[in-house]
Order: C-alpha cells, then sequence, then structure tokens
C-alpha cells in the first residue's frame, strides 16, 4: 500500500510518529478501491485528523497529502482554505465521510 507508506513518510519527515496505525491503515486500503478521488481523500483524511495516527502533525500531514492527491488529478486546491476546512473537520470531530467528501468538493472544487 504505496499511500500508507508515503502518509507515514511524511509524517516521520516533519518531526512526527506513528503510534496508532490500524485506522491509517484500513483507511487507505478503503481509499485504495475508491474511483471517486474525494471520497479517497475523505477517508484519508477522516482517519488522520479524527483518529489521530500520529503523535503530532495530523492536520499538517494531511493537508499534505491531500494537496499531493489532488495536484495529481488536476485539482488545484489553496493551502489556505484546505487548511482551515481541515480544522474544522478536526474541531468538529467530523466523522462522517460523505460530509468530509462534500467539504472537500466545496473548498476545491474540479476546474472545469
Amino acid at each position: 500500500m504505496r499511500i500508507y507508506k508515503e502518509i507515514v513518510e511524511k509524517n516521520k519527515e516533519l518531526g512526527g510518529t506513528l503510534v496508532r496505525p490500524s485506522s491509517l491503515h484500513f483507511a487507505c486500503d478503503r481509499a485504495s478501491y475508491e474511483k471517486n478521488i474525494y471520497k479517497k481523500v475523505a477517508y484519508i483524511i477522516r482517519a488522520i485528523v479524527v483518529d489521530h495516527p500520529f503523535d503530532d502533525f495530523n492536520k499538517t500531514t494531511s493537508i499534505i497529502t491531500t494537496k499531493k492527491m489532488f495536484k495529481k488529478e488536476g485539482i488545484i486546491c489553496s493551502k489556505e482554505k484546505l487548511a482551515i476546512q481541515v480544522t474544522k473537520i478536526a474541531k468538529r470531530s467530523t466523522k462522517s465521510v460523505i460530509k468530509i467528501e462534500r467539504i472537500l468538493r466545496k473548498c476545491c472544487p474540479r476546474k472545469k
């Protein structure tokens, strides 16, 4: 699972440590079967921001990962807008992947 390893490595580069791998592992596995990029990213954001698999830099890791995944799909997203939404997801402890997907679609729309 390449995305799992990339996320763990990015967090390590930031100075964090993986302390609870199960939720992140599940989310990355589930995301690998998704064709919808917004839902794929929603699973990963939920696992990182709500379940806190790392001892530090969870929100930062999710923002960097999201931007990278969206960029591969041609979706350009403002880091500032994304940071605001990720912080709201964290504060509200938004557990619904569907709600997170909707937030992402509004925050980072696909250009037509």
